[in-house]
This record gives C-alpha cells, sequence and structure tokens, in this order.
C-alpha cells in the first residue's frame, strides 16, 4: 500500500508537470526513477495512464479518473501536514523560489534571508533568471515577478512597486543634442532586452508620450547584460531604478529626460494554486511583505 501511495503521488506529479523530466526536477529524483514508479502503477492496475510521444504527454481516460482521486488524497496530506505545521508553530518542507536576477541584494532577497534564518526546517532553493517561465512544469513553488501579469491559473498578490529609470552612459548622452522631450529621441539608438516591451509611456505632468525602445544594434538577454552595453556606450534603455541608482550615483550612467518619469511596475509574488506547498508558499509571501 505504501508503494501504492508513493506511485499515485508521483503520477500526480507527472499529470501537474506535464513531463516526466519536470517531476522528476519538482521531486528532486532522477527522471528513470519516475518513469518506473509510474509503469509500475499501470501494471498494478492494468491500464495505461499516459498517452506517451517523443514530444508529449497526455492522460487517458483511466489516467484522468485517477488524477481526480490522487489529488485529494494528495490535498488530503497536505491539510493534514499543515495542522501539524500549525500546531507546532514550526513551518517545515522545501521550497523552490525564483525572482530577478536584478532583485540580488534588494529587500525582497533579504526577507527571503531571514525568513530561512528564522525557520530552520524549511530547506529554501533559490533561483534568479529575469525570464519568465512556466511554473508548474520547472516545479517552482513561488516567483516574484515584476510588471503585468497574464492571465493564468496561477495565485499572484502584490508586494509592493518598482521603479524605472531611463539612463544611457554619459559619453553617449554628449551625443545628443537639444533633448527635452521624448519626441527628440526619434533617432536615438536604444539596447534591446529580450522580453522587454518595445516601448514606454513618459509623464511630465499633464503631457504623456509613447517612447519606441526598439531600434539598435546590440540585443541582451539579462537587466546585468542591459546595463553593461548602457555603460559601454552602446545607447539608451529604461532600467530598474535598483539597477541604475548605483550606476547614476558613481557617474557611470547618466538620466536621460529627468523631468520625465516612468510609471513604476507592480511587483507580486505568483505561485501554483495547485501546488502541494501552497501554505509555505503563503507563508513567506507573508513575511516578505511584512519584512518590505
Amino acid at each position: 500500500m505504501i508503494n501504492d501511495l508513493r506511485a499515485m503521488a508521483i503520477f500526480a506529479t507527472v499529470a501537474e508537470t506535464g513531463s516526466f523530466s519536470a517531476a522528476g526536477r519538482r521531486l528532486r529524483l532522477a527522471t528513470s526513477g519516475i518513469s518506473q514508479h509510474v509503469t509500475k502503477l499501470e501494471d498494478r492496475l492494468g491500464v495505461t495512464l499516459f498517452y506517451r510521444s517523443t514530444r508529449s504527454l497526455s492522460l487517458t481516460s483511466e489516467g484522468k479518473r485517477l488524477l481526480e482521486h490522487t489529488q485529494r488524497m494528495v490535498s488530503a496530506a497536505e491539510d493534514g501536514l499543515n495542522s501539524v505545521v500549525d500546531i507546532s508553530n514550526e513551518p517545515a518542507g522545501a521550497l523552490t523560489i525564483t525572482l530577478p536576477a536584478f532583485m540580488a541584494g534588494s529587500s525582497y532577497e533579504r526577507a527571503i534571508w531571514d525568513f530561512a534564518f528564522q525557520h530552520r526546517a524549511v530547506a529554501l532553493t533559490v533561483r534568479y533568471l529575469d525570464r519568465n517561465f512556466d511554473l508548474v512544469a520547472e516545479g517552482i513553488d513561488l516567483a516574484l515577478r515584476v510588471g503585468d501579469l497574464p492571465d493564468s491559473n496561477l495565485r499572484t498578490r502584490r508586494l509592493g512597486s518598482a521603479g524605472r529609470k531611463l539612463v544611457c552612459a554619459p559619453s553617449y548622452l554628449a551625443t545628443l543634442s537639444g533633448v527635452t522631450t521624448p519626441d527628440d529621441l526619434k533617432t536615438a539608438d536604444f539596447v534591446a532586452m529580450e522580453g522587454l516591451i518595445d516601448q514606454v509611456v513618459l509623464t511630465k505632468g499633464e503631457d504623456q508620450r509613447t517612447l519606441h525602445t526598439n531600434r539598435g544594434r546590440v540585443v541582451v538577454d539579462s537587466f546585468a547584460a542591459l546595463r553593461s552595453a548602457l555603460c559601454a556606450g552602446l545607447g539608451i534603455q529604461r532600467l530598474p531604478a535598483l539597477v541604475a541608482d548605483p550606476e547614476l550615483e558613481n557617474g557611470t550612467l547618466a538620466e536621460v529626460l529627468p523631468d520625465w518619469s516612468i510609471p513604476d511596475l507592480g511587483t507580486y509574488g505568483v505561485w501554483p494554486g495547485t501546488s502541494r506547498r501552497r501554505s509555505l508558499s503563503r507563508l513567506l509571501i507573508d513575511h516578505i511583505v511584512a519584512w518590505t
């Protein structure tokens, strides 16, 4: 029976993540072991639970029926564990978290370290990535994200806001003359970043202008690389204030159109509603909100 329950929990994880490899990453087990557990469960039941191909994995009708019961089983087990945690007042378990790389050193990161320091029974894996990805497929329990969130089945909670500044190297700024409005930047070079929207709204009092930022020769994939390219004098772009402010203070970067402002973006905690660690994720989010 114990082996059946274990196999059912692994089967549910495969169904939730969509692949054996993603389930292995979430459970920290070898992909071959995940496959063996599912195969043994299929042999035990005498049915096929997944349609398998080289590129996709989908549930059979028997698999869908079993998943309904398995999810209730896992949810009941999670509730039982949470009740014990509530009684003992000492959270326990493991969380995999991701946050933008530019948040390193921020109050959000310090809140996470403080949470880890206070709760010694919680194991944390923290990944720093500026790009967004499928939380379920990657086995992520909680993500910190910035900006507008697409509609999805993920749970969200607003944590605060992130400022942005339009910047470039002083040497590049010196090549621009008579720049007083966003319209004066129509021929300027911009450094592009993958995943960054190619236009931004700037405001000054009641005046509002849209600046298109997709002109340029250089494209990068992280804010660290974007900062480096800007410091090298390759063009203009907006940076999170967390990234821009140190460079502005030491003179490596200069603010472009300082009389014009860019609206702040919201920062959010995002987590899968089906996560078995959702209670622990919410506890960490509460800690971050209280800390920041």
